[in-house]
């Protein structure tokens, strides 16, 4: 009984320990994944604001790629070295998951550069929904280093959406920033 209430005390250490993990993000490049070139704009340039607010520098991808340029272009050894020369190391994607509450963390990710050149259905919001869920995925040196989940609830329109995600994604940005 003593071994199995251990056990289960390193469990509960483990899995909290697992969740409080930080990345400690200074410096990014923001991503988003949409179809839209106006919603992609809306998204990058409020995500940009947020991130700098919160102290972390970040470059939108419209700043570097040129307009209706394949996003896969930003994995290329040329963009890599820019970026790294403006102290650049994380690319931070956001992608519209979809408009349901159900959703759970991505569990197999591709490589930055197949991840960049995939298309994305999803607009930044559809009539008739009622939450929207983003998902954010950080690489660094080529490699996921986190994935993490934001829902929006009540969600009619998209000033609402944007409204909504002003007010909860700083909390995320703070716990990636330690």
């Amino acid at each position: 009984m003593r071994n199995y209430i251990l056990f289960c005390l390193l469990v509960i250490a483990n899995f909290s320990f697992s969740q409080n993990k930080t990345i400690q993000l200074n410096n990014g490049l923001i991503v988003a994944q949409l179809d839209r070139p106006e919603e992609k704009f809306t998204l990058e340039i409020n995500l940009a604001e947020l991130f700098a607010n919160a102290g972390v520098h970040v470059i939108p991808s419209l700043n570097i790629l040129k307009q209706g340029e394949n996003a896969a272009v930003l994995a290329s050894d040329s963009i890599v070295r820019l970026l790294k020369s403006k102290n650049v190391d994380t690319y931070i994607l956001v992608s519209v998951r979809g408009f349901d509450k159900n959703f759970k963390p991505s569990t197999h990710f591709e490589n930055l550069a197949n991840e960049l050149g995939s298309s994305h259905l999803f607009p930044l919001f559809r009539d008739e929904i009622m939450s929207i869920t983003f998902e954010f995925t950080c690489y660094r040196n080529g490699e996921v280093i986190t994935n993490e989940l934001l829902r929006l609830k009540n969600v009619d329109s998209k000033d609402k959406v944007m409204k909504k995600l002003r007010k909860k994604l700083p909390k995320l940005i703070s716990k990636w920033k330690l």
